[in-house]
């Protein structure tokens, strides 16, 4: 028989050196846009990982992508297919579907990549989301707001990463939001050719922000996790940090993770892993957006530490038809993830307090920013400057170090 391949539709460097890092080792087909492939250099980048099978170029974004990739790919002998990015998992549930191997179902897949339809499931299901409505022009944006007393949030409906997210907050500031929001450059991370992506403009709903990582089989969850999401202030909903698992009572973590598995129940998702991100408004919890994927941002690291349980191992081992080892109930540590942000203006200095890093025990330490860069206020994660990683063997102890870890970079602007 052939070769054992796994296909992996899209790239992460995480996702190849997880894979390469596996002791239970298959190699890996990796599918990827032509346009992606050459503006990130990805053949020299795994050029030295042995675990690759190749890298193929192939325009997978595009409509009936998975069913052309079938076709060429039919005579390899696929164990599994996962998604390494958002904009892989429809054409990975698709492929899944094609060699009948676990995933999340195609029509799962198709509908939590759009969110307006996402809320019109869910909805249906009886599941809280936001007042929200499809349009097309700062026409609509404005009779959508005339209609409500509160802040609207103007968003598009199939982008990652916080990507083209304005809050509005006055009518007299929508016109700059729509602009704003009208700009979707993800640069090295998509195509050259045409995104469409329609907006949306939703009501704001005010709260404390969670979000749940699962793992699904057979459309059971086997396995939860709520996270507790930190914002940097603004207008731009862009995270500032993780704490796994969220620091709150046990009645609301059963409450999110119910209200998850009743996402799942409506959309059909069957087999993989899921990033569910909801609002607590303190008179319900509403469903901000739900992906087919392991979340980004590191928190499937923080999951794996504060367990000690390795998700990635047994999330393939689901999607080869291998038994999976039974996950814990509770957590062991608890964790962080904090990100550094800049603001607008040249970088005159950059001071990394490596004291302060040192005694909250940090790791995982990385900066992007340096003397002379021009920075900006986050308006999507991709602009943010670096992140560090830590652990705590306590609630304080991890609120502590959350308030403590943001004086661990020091970063100074030139007089304007």
């Amino acid at each position: 028989m052939n070769e054992p391949i796994i296909v992996l539709v899209g790239f992460t460097m995480a996702a190849v050196n997880s894979l390469q890092n596996m002791e239970e080792k298959y190699r890996v087909l990796i599918i990827e846009e032509p346009d992606i492939i050459r503006k990130r250099k990805i053949d020299s980048m795994i050029k030295k990982k042995d675990v690759i099978y190749d890298l193929m170029s192939f325009e997978y974004q595009t409509p009936y992508g998975a069913d052309q990739l079938f076709s060429l790919l039919r005579h390899l002998n696929v164990i599994s297919v996962a998604p390494a990015v958002e904009y892989a998992t429809v054409c990975a549930a698709r492929l899944a579907e094609r060699f009948n191997l676990p995933g999340a179902s195609y029509g799962a897949s198709l509908i939590l990549r759009d969110k307006s339809m996402l809320r019109k499931v869910t909805s249906a299901f009886g599941i809280l989301n936001p007042a929200s409505q499809n349009i097309n022009s700062l026409i609509e944006a404005e009779k959508f707001m005339s209609e409500r007393t509160g802040h609207v949030v103007l968003k598009p409906s199939n982008r990652q990463g916080s990507v083209g997210t304005v809050i509005v907050q006055d009518e007299k500031n929508l016109r700059d939001a729509w602009e704003l929001s009208q700009v979707r450059d993800e640069g090295v991370m998509v195509p050259d050719r045409e995104f469409i992506s329609e907006t949306l403009i939703e009501e704001f709903i005010k709260g404390d922000e969670y979000s749940v990582e699962a793992l699904i089989i057979n459309d059971k969850m086997v396995f939860s996790n709520v996270t507790q999401k930190i914002l940097f202030p603004g207008l731009r909903p862009v995270e500032k940090g993780h704490i796994v698992p969220a620091l709150i009572d046990t009645g609301l973590k059963n409450s999110l993770i119910s209200q998850t598995e009743k996402v799942l129940e409506s959309v059909g998702f069957q087999n993989g892993v899921v990033h569910c991100e909801w609002i607590d408004s303190g008179n319900g919890l509403y469903l901000v957006e739900c992906a087919g994927r392991f979340a980004g941002d590191g928190i499937v690291e923080l999951i794996e530490r504060a367990y000690e349980y390795d998700l990635v191992k047994n999330y393939h081992r689901l999607l080869r038809k291998q038994i999976i080892e039974s996950p814990p109930d509770v957590n062991k540590e608890w964790a962080l993830v904090h990100f550094y942000g800049g603001d607008e203006g040249i970088v005159n200095n950059v001071e990394i307090k490596h004291d302060v890093l040192e005694s909250l025990d940090c790791f995982n330490f990385s900066l992007t920013v340096s003397v002379g860069l021009k920075t900006h206020f986050p308006s999507s994660s991709w602009e943010r400057l670096g992140s560090v990683m830590t652990l705590a063997s306590s609630e304080e102890a991890i609120r502590h170090k959350a308030l403590e870890v943001n004086k661990s970079v020091v970063i100074s602007y030139e007089d304007l």
